[in-house]
């Protein structure tokens, strides 16, 4: 049994369409724009710099035909608390930051332009004994 001629025309025509859809939705995709991102990380009550703080960012990726994709940088805080990552993409972030002797930090922030700097307080865990 051989496809009729019709069949094959409207496999054609079905597929020329998905592609031209396929390729307006790439097209139309904006570029992903890179920031450079740099968190201070300060206590809060003396403003004095938080050393060796492990700075998480976590992003999540949508995608069209395929699951989410999930993105996630790390860095420590220098002698400065400050802590500096690679070019990072634009968009909604969690911010999680982790020390010892200080009560854990999460934020989400939207991230944009060239350069970027976040300042984040962190309060002392308070002690129970």
């Amino acid at each position: 049994m051989r496809p009729s001629r019709e069949h094959k025309t409207l496999s054609v025509l079905l597929l020329a369409l998905l592609l031209a859809v396929l390729s307006a939705g790439l097209a139309a995709a904006p570029a992903d724009e890179e920031v450079r991102l740099e968190v201070a990380i300060t206590a809060e009550e003396s403003g004095d710099p938080v050393t060796n703080a492990t700075v998480y960012l976590k992003y999540q990726e949508k995608r069209f035909l395929r699951k989410d994709k999930k993105l996630e940088f790390s860095s420590k805080t220098n002698d400065e608390g400050k802590a500096v990552f690679p070019p990072v993409p634009e968009g909604r972030v969690l911010v999680q930051i982790v020390a010892k002797g200080w009560k854990t930090y999460g934020k989400y922030y939207e991230i944009e332009g060239p350069k970027q700097t976040l300042e984040v307080k962190l309060q002392p865990v308070k002690r129970w004994y």
